[in-house]
Protein backbone atom coordinates (compact mmCIF):
# COMPACT_ATOMS: atom_id res chain seq x y z
CA UNK A 1 0.00 0.00 0.00
CA UNK A 2 1.26 3.28 -0.98
CA UNK A 3 1.81 5.32 2.18
CA UNK A 4 -0.55 8.54 2.46
CA UNK A 5 0.57 10.82 0.69
CA UNK A 6 0.60 15.05 1.78
CA UNK A 7 -1.50 16.73 -0.65
CA UNK A 8 0.42 18.50 -4.06
CA UNK A 9 -0.51 21.57 -2.83
CA UNK A 10 2.15 21.36 0.15
CA UNK A 11 4.87 19.65 -2.20
CA UNK A 12 7.01 21.25 -4.65
CA UNK A 13 4.58 22.09 -7.79
CA UNK A 14 5.15 20.88 -11.42
CA UNK A 15 3.36 20.89 -14.40
CA UNK A 16 3.94 17.90 -16.56
CA UNK A 17 1.06 15.51 -16.00
CA UNK A 18 -0.86 18.36 -17.84
CA UNK A 19 -1.03 17.40 -21.72
CA UNK A 20 -3.41 18.12 -24.34
CA UNK A 21 -6.52 15.39 -24.90
CA UNK A 22 -8.56 15.11 -27.55
CA UNK A 23 -12.35 15.53 -26.82
CA UNK A 24 -13.71 11.93 -28.33
CA UNK A 25 -10.22 10.10 -27.79
CA UNK A 26 -10.70 6.95 -25.73
CA UNK A 27 -8.46 6.67 -22.87
CA UNK A 28 -7.70 4.07 -20.81
CA UNK A 29 -6.29 2.85 -17.58
CA UNK A 30 -6.23 -0.75 -17.93
CA UNK A 31 -3.27 -2.07 -19.47
CA UNK A 32 -1.79 -5.77 -18.98
CA UNK A 33 0.35 -6.01 -15.70
CA UNK A 34 3.16 -8.33 -14.45
CA UNK A 35 6.18 -8.08 -12.56
CA UNK A 36 9.50 -5.65 -12.14
CA UNK A 37 9.99 -6.88 -15.53
CA UNK A 38 6.56 -7.01 -17.53
CA UNK A 39 6.13 -10.80 -17.27
CA UNK A 40 2.98 -12.16 -15.49
CA UNK A 41 -0.33 -10.68 -14.28
CA UNK A 42 -1.41 -7.25 -12.70
CA UNK A 43 -3.48 -6.91 -9.49
CA UNK A 44 -6.72 -8.67 -9.52
CA UNK A 45 -9.94 -5.68 -8.74
CA UNK A 46 -13.00 -5.98 -6.71
CA UNK A 47 -15.24 -4.13 -5.18
CA UNK A 48 -13.07 -2.99 -1.98
CA UNK A 49 -13.60 -6.51 -0.17
CA UNK A 50 -11.65 -7.98 2.48
CA UNK A 51 -7.99 -7.01 1.46
CA UNK A 52 -9.65 -3.34 0.54
CA UNK A 53 -11.84 -3.27 4.07
CA UNK A 54 -8.33 -3.81 5.80
CA UNK A 55 -6.83 -0.32 4.43
CA UNK A 56 -9.51 2.24 4.72
CA UNK A 57 -11.26 3.83 7.29
CA UNK A 58 -14.80 3.61 7.14
CA UNK A 59 -14.63 6.84 9.19
CA UNK A 60 -13.37 8.58 6.07
CA UNK A 61 -17.00 8.59 5.05
CA UNK A 62 -19.57 9.61 7.98
CA UNK A 63 -22.59 9.17 6.46
CA UNK A 64 -25.03 9.71 9.19
CA UNK A 65 -23.89 12.92 9.42
CA UNK A 66 -26.54 13.97 6.39
CA UNK A 67 -29.47 13.00 8.71
CA UNK A 68 -28.69 15.53 11.10
CA UNK A 69 -28.21 18.06 8.64
CA UNK A 70 -30.48 21.18 9.68
CA UNK A 71 -30.49 21.86 5.58
CA UNK A 72 -30.56 21.29 1.94
CA UNK A 73 -26.43 19.80 1.68
CA UNK A 74 -24.94 21.79 -1.63
CA UNK A 75 -22.65 19.49 -3.91
CA UNK A 76 -20.80 20.53 -6.37
CA UNK A 77 -19.91 18.61 -9.39
CA UNK A 78 -17.16 19.46 -12.12
CA UNK A 79 -17.57 17.11 -15.51
CA UNK A 80 -16.20 17.64 -18.87
CA UNK A 81 -18.56 15.88 -20.90
CA UNK A 82 -20.46 17.55 -23.72
CA UNK A 83 -23.49 17.27 -26.10
CA UNK A 84 -26.05 14.28 -25.25
CA UNK A 85 -24.17 13.06 -22.04
CA UNK A 86 -23.76 16.94 -20.79
CA UNK A 87 -27.33 17.01 -21.05
CA UNK A 88 -28.23 13.67 -19.67
CA UNK A 89 -25.71 14.59 -16.64
CA UNK A 90 -28.09 17.50 -16.12
CA UNK A 91 -31.10 15.76 -15.95
CA UNK A 92 -29.99 13.27 -13.80
CA UNK A 93 -28.94 15.09 -10.74
CA UNK A 94 -32.12 17.21 -11.69
CA UNK A 95 -33.82 14.27 -11.02
CA UNK A 96 -32.00 13.80 -7.93
CA UNK A 97 -32.87 17.05 -6.52
CA UNK A 98 -36.27 16.65 -7.24
CA UNK A 99 -36.22 13.09 -5.41
CA UNK A 100 -35.44 14.41 -1.48
CA UNK A 101 -35.16 17.31 0.34
CA UNK A 102 -31.34 16.66 1.49
CA UNK A 103 -29.11 17.27 -1.39
CA UNK A 104 -29.37 19.60 -4.16
CA UNK A 105 -26.52 18.96 -6.94
CA UNK A 106 -25.17 21.44 -8.89
CA UNK A 107 -23.75 20.27 -12.09
CA UNK A 108 -20.77 22.69 -13.40
CA UNK A 109 -19.10 21.89 -16.86
CA UNK A 110 -15.32 23.05 -17.05
CA UNK A 111 -14.31 22.44 -20.88
CA UNK A 112 -11.64 19.77 -22.03
CA UNK A 113 -10.51 17.15 -19.48
CA UNK A 114 -7.42 19.06 -19.96
CA UNK A 115 -8.76 22.37 -18.77
CA UNK A 116 -10.61 20.55 -15.62
CA UNK A 117 -7.39 18.81 -14.74
CA UNK A 118 -5.27 21.77 -14.99
CA UNK A 119 -8.35 24.27 -12.76
CA UNK A 120 -8.21 21.06 -10.09
CA UNK A 121 -4.42 21.49 -10.24
CA UNK A 122 -4.43 24.97 -9.42
CA UNK A 123 -6.99 24.94 -6.49
CA UNK A 124 -5.36 22.52 -4.65
CA UNK A 125 -3.72 25.11 -2.54
CA UNK A 126 -7.43 25.95 -1.22
CA UNK A 127 -8.90 22.86 -0.87
CA UNK A 128 -12.12 24.27 0.08
CA UNK A 129 -12.11 25.80 -3.45
CA UNK A 130 -12.60 22.02 -5.01
CA UNK A 131 -15.73 20.91 -6.31
CA UNK A 132 -17.49 18.55 -3.75
CA UNK A 133 -17.47 14.95 -6.63
CA UNK A 134 -15.07 15.53 -10.23
CA UNK A 135 -14.83 13.07 -13.15
CA UNK A 136 -11.85 12.66 -14.66
CA UNK A 137 -10.13 10.54 -16.85
CA UNK A 138 -8.71 7.44 -16.32
CA UNK A 139 -5.68 8.21 -17.05
CA UNK A 140 -5.48 10.42 -13.85
CA UNK A 141 -6.27 7.56 -11.47
CA UNK A 142 -2.61 8.01 -9.90
CA UNK A 143 -2.72 11.62 -9.68
CA UNK A 144 -6.17 11.56 -8.18
CA UNK A 145 -4.87 9.34 -5.02
CA UNK A 146 -1.77 10.96 -4.45
CA UNK A 147 -3.35 14.46 -4.15
CA UNK A 148 -4.42 13.23 -1.19
CA UNK A 149 -7.81 15.22 -1.70
CA UNK A 150 -10.28 11.71 -2.51
CA UNK A 151 -12.17 10.02 -0.16
CA UNK A 152 -11.95 6.13 -1.21
CA UNK A 153 -15.10 4.80 -2.52
CA UNK A 154 -13.96 1.56 -0.33
CA UNK A 155 -14.01 3.14 2.23
CA UNK A 156 -17.69 4.03 1.66
CA UNK A 157 -18.28 0.44 0.97
CA UNK A 158 -17.29 -0.45 4.21
CA UNK A 159 -19.19 1.85 6.00
CA UNK A 160 -22.29 1.72 4.13
CA UNK A 161 -23.90 -1.96 5.05
CA UNK A 162 -26.37 -1.78 1.44
CA UNK A 163 -23.54 -0.67 -0.53
CA UNK A 164 -21.30 -3.62 -1.01
CA UNK A 165 -23.77 -5.57 -2.84
CA UNK A 166 -24.14 -2.96 -5.58
CA UNK A 167 -20.55 -3.01 -5.91
CA UNK A 168 -20.20 -6.24 -6.35
CA UNK A 169 -23.20 -6.56 -9.31
CA UNK A 170 -20.66 -4.02 -11.17
CA UNK A 171 -18.66 -5.71 -14.15
CA UNK A 172 -15.45 -7.24 -12.43
CA UNK A 173 -13.25 -5.54 -15.02
CA UNK A 174 -14.52 -2.23 -14.46
CA UNK A 175 -13.59 -1.90 -10.73
CA UNK A 176 -10.64 -3.81 -11.16
CA UNK A 177 -9.48 -1.04 -13.96
CA UNK A 178 -9.95 1.91 -10.74
CA UNK A 179 -8.60 -0.80 -7.28
CA UNK A 180 -4.85 0.02 -6.47
CA UNK A 181 -3.18 -1.89 -4.15
CA UNK A 182 -6.31 -3.45 -3.08
CA UNK A 183 -8.17 -0.68 -2.81
CA UNK A 184 -11.50 0.72 -4.83
CA UNK A 185 -11.23 4.89 -5.82
CA UNK A 186 -13.57 6.17 -7.64
CA UNK A 187 -17.23 5.65 -6.43
CA UNK A 188 -18.91 5.66 -9.89
CA UNK A 189 -17.67 4.88 -13.49
CA UNK A 190 -18.74 6.12 -17.08
CA UNK A 191 -17.14 3.51 -19.42
CA UNK A 192 -16.38 2.78 -22.70
CA UNK A 193 -14.55 1.22 -24.90
CA UNK A 194 -13.08 0.73 -28.51
CA UNK A 195 -15.25 -0.51 -31.41
CA UNK A 196 -14.56 -1.63 -35.00
CA UNK A 197 -17.09 0.57 -37.13
CA UNK A 198 -17.54 -0.89 -40.62
CA UNK A 199 -19.48 0.31 -43.86
CA UNK A 200 -21.82 -2.91 -44.84
CA UNK A 201 -22.36 -1.64 -48.52
CA UNK A 202 -18.55 -1.69 -49.28
CA UNK A 203 -17.69 -4.75 -47.66
CA UNK A 204 -20.31 -6.23 -49.61
CA UNK A 205 -19.41 -4.15 -52.79
CA UNK A 206 -16.22 -6.46 -52.04
CA UNK A 207 -17.52 -9.46 -51.72
CA UNK A 208 -17.00 -9.51 -47.80
CA UNK A 209 -19.53 -10.48 -45.03
CA UNK A 210 -20.61 -7.66 -42.99
CA UNK A 211 -20.97 -10.07 -40.48
CA UNK A 212 -17.95 -11.78 -40.03
CA UNK A 213 -15.81 -8.67 -38.99
CA UNK A 214 -12.15 -9.59 -38.52
CA UNK A 215 -10.90 -10.38 -35.05
CA UNK A 216 -7.11 -9.54 -34.96
CA UNK A 217 -4.69 -7.47 -36.80
CA UNK A 218 -3.66 -9.87 -39.26
CA UNK A 219 -6.91 -10.05 -40.04
CA UNK A 220 -7.77 -6.72 -40.30
CA UNK A 221 -5.04 -6.34 -42.76
CA UNK A 222 -6.47 -8.94 -45.05
CA UNK A 223 -10.18 -7.33 -45.11
CA UNK A 224 -8.19 -4.31 -45.26
CA UNK A 225 -6.36 -5.86 -48.86
CA UNK A 226 -9.11 -7.58 -49.86
CA UNK A 227 -11.16 -3.74 -49.95
CA UNK A 228 -8.11 -2.29 -51.77
CA UNK A 229 -8.29 -5.24 -54.49
CA UNK A 230 -11.84 -5.04 -55.18
CA UNK A 231 -10.94 -1.14 -56.99
CA UNK A 232 -14.04 0.08 -55.66
CA UNK A 233 -15.15 3.95 -56.68
CA UNK A 234 -13.57 6.77 -54.32
CA UNK A 235 -12.36 4.19 -51.56
CA UNK A 236 -8.76 5.62 -50.17
CA UNK A 237 -7.80 3.89 -47.75
CA UNK A 238 -9.76 0.86 -46.55
CA UNK A 239 -9.30 1.65 -42.68
CA UNK A 240 -9.02 5.24 -41.28
CA UNK A 241 -7.86 6.08 -37.80
CA UNK A 242 -6.89 9.20 -36.02
CA UNK A 243 -3.12 8.86 -34.38
CA UNK A 244 -3.18 8.70 -30.71
CA UNK A 245 -1.66 6.41 -28.19
CA UNK A 246 -4.62 4.71 -26.63
CA UNK A 247 -4.46 2.26 -29.76
CA UNK A 248 -1.13 0.82 -28.88
CA UNK A 249 -2.25 0.96 -24.88
CA UNK A 250 -5.39 -1.33 -25.52
CA UNK A 251 -3.19 -3.36 -27.96
CA UNK A 252 -0.68 -3.81 -24.93
CA UNK A 253 -3.30 -4.55 -22.50
CA UNK A 254 -4.89 -6.88 -24.65
CA UNK A 255 -1.71 -9.07 -25.10
CA UNK A 256 -1.19 -8.98 -20.82
CA UNK A 257 1.78 -7.06 -21.29
CA UNK A 258 3.06 -4.20 -18.74
CA UNK A 259 4.21 -0.31 -20.14
CA UNK A 260 5.72 -0.17 -16.29
CA UNK A 261 7.26 -1.47 -13.52
CA UNK A 262 5.34 -2.60 -10.54
CA UNK A 263 2.81 -4.86 -11.66
CA UNK A 264 1.72 -2.00 -13.62
CA UNK A 265 1.97 0.64 -11.30
CA UNK A 266 -0.55 -1.41 -8.87
CA UNK A 267 1.55 -2.92 -6.32
CA UNK A 268 3.77 0.38 -6.01
CA UNK A 269 4.31 3.66 -7.72
CA UNK A 270 5.19 3.00 -11.09
CA UNK A 271 8.71 4.64 -11.59
CA UNK A 272 10.04 2.48 -14.55
CA UNK A 273 9.06 2.69 -18.00
CA UNK A 274 8.74 -0.74 -19.91
CA UNK A 275 7.96 1.18 -23.19
CA UNK A 276 10.77 -0.64 -25.35
CA UNK A 277 9.35 -4.49 -25.61
CA UNK A 278 8.94 -6.73 -28.65
CA UNK A 279 5.41 -6.11 -28.84
CA UNK A 280 5.56 -2.17 -29.03
CA UNK A 281 7.58 -2.80 -32.00
CA UNK A 282 5.49 -4.74 -33.37
CA UNK A 283 2.25 -2.77 -32.96
CA UNK A 284 4.67 0.06 -34.94
CA UNK A 285 5.36 -2.15 -37.77
CA UNK A 286 2.02 -3.15 -38.20
CA UNK A 287 0.88 0.71 -38.22
CA UNK A 288 3.81 1.85 -40.29
CA UNK A 289 3.32 -1.04 -42.56
CA UNK A 290 -0.80 -0.60 -43.31
CA UNK A 291 -0.27 3.71 -44.16
CA UNK A 292 2.75 2.28 -46.45
CA UNK A 293 0.69 0.08 -48.42
CA UNK A 294 -2.33 2.63 -48.67
CA UNK A 295 -4.25 0.39 -46.03
CA UNK A 296 -4.50 3.19 -43.80
CA UNK A 297 -5.36 6.75 -43.68
CA UNK A 298 -3.50 8.34 -40.37
CA UNK A 299 -5.07 11.02 -39.27
CA UNK A 300 -2.81 13.55 -37.19
CA UNK A 301 -2.89 13.52 -33.56
CA UNK A 302 -2.57 17.23 -33.72
CA UNK A 303 -6.06 17.35 -36.28
CA UNK A 304 -8.82 18.84 -34.95
CA UNK A 305 -12.38 18.12 -35.45
CA UNK A 306 -13.88 14.40 -36.57
CA UNK A 307 -11.81 13.95 -39.84
CA UNK A 308 -12.28 10.21 -39.16
CA UNK A 309 -16.09 9.99 -39.06
CA UNK A 310 -16.13 11.99 -41.85
CA UNK A 311 -13.81 9.51 -43.99
CA UNK A 312 -16.31 6.99 -43.58
CA UNK A 313 -19.61 9.66 -44.29
CA UNK A 314 -17.45 10.28 -47.62
CA UNK A 315 -17.09 6.62 -48.38
CA UNK A 316 -13.17 7.34 -48.88
CA UNK A 317 -12.47 4.30 -46.25
CA UNK A 318 -14.49 1.58 -45.16
CA UNK A 319 -13.61 1.14 -41.32
CA UNK A 320 -12.85 2.63 -38.34
CA UNK A 321 -11.93 2.28 -34.98
CA UNK A 322 -12.96 4.51 -32.59
CA UNK A 323 -14.82 4.71 -28.78
CA UNK A 324 -18.23 3.08 -28.42
CA UNK A 325 -18.98 6.51 -26.66
CA UNK A 326 -19.66 7.95 -30.67
CA UNK A 327 -21.99 5.36 -31.16
CA UNK A 328 -25.36 7.03 -30.17
CA UNK A 329 -24.11 10.38 -31.63
CA UNK A 330 -23.09 8.05 -35.27
CA UNK A 331 -26.59 6.71 -35.23
CA UNK A 332 -28.39 9.72 -34.26
CA UNK A 333 -26.65 11.16 -37.68
CA UNK A 334 -27.18 8.32 -39.53
CA UNK A 335 -31.20 8.52 -38.68
CA UNK A 336 -31.59 12.45 -39.27
CA UNK A 337 -32.21 12.92 -35.83
CA UNK A 338 -29.70 15.36 -34.63
CA UNK A 339 -30.37 18.79 -35.71
CA UNK A 340 -28.02 21.02 -37.63
CA UNK A 341 -27.40 23.18 -34.29
CA UNK A 342 -26.88 20.13 -32.33
CA UNK A 343 -24.65 18.75 -35.11
CA UNK A 344 -22.38 21.48 -34.82
CA UNK A 345 -22.07 21.51 -31.43
CA UNK A 346 -20.61 17.98 -31.16
CA UNK A 347 -18.43 19.29 -34.31
CA UNK A 348 -19.46 17.27 -37.35
CA UNK A 349 -20.19 18.94 -40.87
CA UNK A 350 -24.09 18.64 -41.29
CA UNK A 351 -23.98 17.08 -44.58
CA UNK A 352 -24.08 13.73 -43.47
CA UNK A 353 -24.86 10.99 -45.94
CA UNK A 354 -27.86 9.03 -43.96
CA UNK A 355 -28.10 6.08 -46.30
CA UNK A 356 -24.92 4.00 -44.36
CA UNK A 357 -25.52 1.08 -42.70
CA UNK A 358 -22.93 -0.13 -40.21
CA UNK A 359 -21.90 -2.66 -38.78
CA UNK A 360 -19.92 -3.25 -35.14
CA UNK A 361 -17.72 -5.20 -33.80
CA UNK A 362 -15.22 -6.07 -31.31
CA UNK A 363 -11.56 -4.45 -31.70
CA UNK A 364 -9.55 -6.41 -33.21
CA UNK A 365 -6.23 -7.21 -31.27
CA UNK A 366 -2.95 -9.13 -31.89
CA UNK A 367 -4.51 -12.41 -30.63
CA UNK A 368 -8.46 -11.75 -30.60
CA UNK A 369 -11.30 -9.46 -30.84
CA UNK A 370 -12.19 -7.43 -27.80
CA UNK A 371 -9.19 -7.77 -25.67
CA UNK A 372 -7.94 -4.73 -24.37
CA UNK A 373 -8.80 -2.16 -21.48
CA UNK A 374 -11.42 0.08 -19.98
CA UNK A 375 -11.77 3.66 -21.57
CA UNK A 376 -13.78 6.52 -19.91
CA UNK A 377 -14.02 8.42 -17.05
CA UNK A 378 -14.52 7.92 -12.97
CA UNK A 379 -16.20 9.30 -10.52
CA UNK A 380 -14.14 10.36 -7.21
CA UNK A 381 -15.49 11.60 -4.01
CA UNK A 382 -13.70 14.80 -2.83
CA UNK A 383 -12.74 15.16 0.83
CA UNK A 384 -14.00 17.98 2.90
CA UNK A 385 -14.12 19.12 6.84
CA UNK A 386 -17.75 19.01 6.31
CA UNK A 387 -18.92 15.57 7.51
CA UNK A 388 -22.55 15.83 5.98
CA UNK A 389 -21.16 17.35 2.61
CA UNK A 390 -19.14 13.82 2.15
CA UNK A 391 -22.35 11.93 3.09
CA UNK A 392 -24.35 13.71 0.83
CA UNK A 393 -21.41 13.30 -2.23
CA UNK A 394 -21.95 9.54 -1.67
CA UNK A 395 -25.82 10.03 -1.36
CA UNK A 396 -25.61 11.05 -5.11
CA UNK A 397 -23.37 8.28 -6.29
CA UNK A 398 -25.43 5.62 -5.02
CA UNK A 399 -28.65 7.63 -6.74
CA UNK A 400 -26.64 7.38 -10.11
CA UNK A 401 -25.61 3.41 -9.69
CA UNK A 402 -29.61 2.60 -9.78
CA UNK A 403 -30.45 0.50 -12.50
CA UNK A 404 -32.76 3.46 -14.38
CA UNK A 405 -30.52 5.84 -13.73
CA UNK A 406 -28.04 3.48 -15.55
CA UNK A 407 -29.77 2.26 -18.48
CA UNK A 408 -30.37 5.93 -18.90
CA UNK A 409 -26.85 6.79 -18.58
CA UNK A 410 -26.18 4.41 -21.96
CA UNK A 411 -29.24 5.13 -23.87
CA UNK A 412 -28.71 8.93 -23.69
CA UNK A 413 -25.19 9.35 -22.31
CA UNK A 414 -23.71 7.32 -24.65
CA UNK A 415 -21.90 5.13 -21.91
CA UNK A 416 -21.79 1.15 -21.06
CA UNK A 417 -23.85 -0.50 -19.24
CA UNK A 418 -21.78 -1.63 -15.34
CA UNK A 419 -24.30 -3.88 -14.14
CA UNK A 420 -25.95 -6.78 -15.27
CA UNK A 421 -29.45 -5.61 -13.82
CA UNK A 422 -28.86 -2.22 -16.51
CA UNK A 423 -28.38 -4.50 -19.09
CA UNK A 424 -31.07 -7.09 -18.56
CA UNK A 425 -33.35 -3.94 -18.36
CA UNK A 426 -36.44 -4.37 -21.26
CA UNK A 427 -36.09 -0.92 -22.12
CA UNK A 428 -32.16 -1.93 -22.80
CA UNK A 429 -32.97 -4.37 -24.12
CA UNK A 430 -35.17 -3.49 -26.78
CA UNK A 431 -32.94 -0.99 -28.16
CA UNK A 432 -29.89 -3.49 -28.00
CA UNK A 433 -32.10 -5.93 -30.43
CA UNK A 434 -33.84 -3.38 -32.73
CA UNK A 435 -31.72 -0.11 -33.30
CA UNK A 436 -28.75 0.05 -34.89
CA UNK A 437 -27.68 2.25 -32.16
CA UNK A 438 -28.76 -0.25 -30.00
CA UNK A 439 -27.04 -3.06 -31.92
CA UNK A 440 -23.37 -1.11 -31.75
CA UNK A 441 -23.86 -0.95 -27.96
CA UNK A 442 -24.36 -4.26 -27.52
CA UNK A 443 -21.21 -5.39 -29.35
CA UNK A 444 -19.85 -2.89 -27.14
CA UNK A 445 -21.06 -4.47 -23.67
CA UNK A 446 -20.00 -7.80 -24.96
CA UNK A 447 -16.41 -6.59 -25.56
CA UNK A 448 -16.64 -4.98 -22.01
CA UNK A 449 -17.88 -7.84 -20.47
CA UNK A 450 -15.17 -10.27 -21.81
CA UNK A 451 -12.14 -8.09 -20.27
CA UNK A 452 -10.08 -9.48 -17.88
CA UNK A 453 -10.17 -8.11 -14.71
CA UNK A 454 -6.94 -10.49 -13.36
CA UNK A 455 -5.19 -7.42 -16.53
CA UNK A 456 -6.64 -3.96 -15.47
CA UNK A 457 -3.98 -2.09 -17.20
CA UNK A 458 -1.22 0.19 -15.94
CA UNK A 459 -1.47 3.47 -13.24
CA UNK A 460 0.94 6.22 -14.45
CA UNK A 461 1.87 9.12 -12.53
CA UNK A 462 2.59 11.28 -15.71
CA UNK A 463 0.34 9.44 -18.04
CA UNK A 464 -0.55 12.12 -20.04
CA UNK A 465 3.02 12.35 -20.56
CA UNK A 466 3.11 8.77 -21.98
CA UNK A 467 0.25 9.88 -24.37
CA UNK A 468 1.75 12.93 -25.23
CA UNK A 469 5.18 10.93 -26.54
CA UNK A 470 3.27 8.34 -27.73
CA UNK A 471 1.65 9.97 -29.79
CA UNK A 472 4.40 11.85 -31.26
CA UNK A 473 6.22 8.67 -31.78
CA UNK A 474 3.08 7.31 -33.37
CA UNK A 475 2.88 10.33 -35.73
CA UNK A 476 6.56 10.15 -37.03
CA UNK A 477 6.42 6.49 -37.64
CA UNK A 478 3.05 6.81 -39.53
CA UNK A 479 3.20 10.10 -41.00
CA UNK A 480 6.70 10.48 -42.01
CA UNK A 481 7.74 6.87 -42.11
CA UNK A 482 10.19 7.59 -39.43
CA UNK A 483 12.64 5.01 -38.01
CA UNK A 484 10.51 3.00 -35.69
CA UNK A 485 13.62 2.12 -32.84
CA UNK A 486 14.63 5.41 -33.03
CA UNK A 487 10.93 6.61 -32.35
CA UNK A 488 10.84 4.27 -29.82
CA UNK A 489 13.48 5.28 -27.96
CA UNK A 490 13.04 9.12 -28.04
CA UNK A 491 9.75 8.36 -26.46
CA UNK A 492 11.02 5.90 -23.95
CA UNK A 493 13.40 8.38 -22.67
CA UNK A 494 10.83 11.35 -22.68
CA UNK A 495 8.73 9.24 -20.70
CA UNK A 496 11.38 7.67 -18.21
CA UNK A 497 12.44 11.53 -17.36
CA UNK A 498 8.37 12.60 -16.64
CA UNK A 499 8.31 9.18 -14.21
CA UNK A 500 11.25 10.37 -12.55
CA UNK A 501 9.89 13.56 -11.91
CA UNK A 502 6.73 12.43 -10.63
CA UNK A 503 8.79 9.98 -8.14
CA UNK A 504 10.62 13.16 -6.79
CA UNK A 505 7.52 14.87 -6.66
CA UNK A 506 5.69 12.68 -4.60
CA UNK A 507 8.56 10.92 -2.57
CA UNK A 508 8.27 7.96 -4.77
Amino acid sequence: MHPTPAPLHLRRRSRWWVAAVAALALVAAACGGGSESGDGSGGSGGSGGEESAAQVDPAQCPLAALESATGPVQVTLWHAYAGLTKTTLEELAAKYNASQPKVQVVVESQGSYEELLKKYEDRLADPASLPDIVLTEDTTTQFMIDSGTVVPAAACIAADPDAASVYDAILPAVTAAYTVDGVLWPGAFSVSTPVLYANENILKAAGLDPTKLPGTLDELRTTAEQLKAANIPGLQAPLVMKVDSWYLEHWMTGDDKALVNNENGRAALATQSELLQPTTTQIMEWLQGMVADGLLKAIPSTASGVDEYLAINNKTSAMLIQTSTAISTVAALLSGQVDESALSSEGVNADVDQSLRISFGPTPGLTGAGKGQIGGSAWYLVDGTDDATVAARWDFLEFFLQTPNQVAWTLQGSYLPILQSAADDPVLQQEFNTTPKGQGLSVAYESLKSLDPEVPGPVIGPYNSFRTEIRAAMDNVMLSNAPIQAALDGANAKFQTALDAYAADVGG
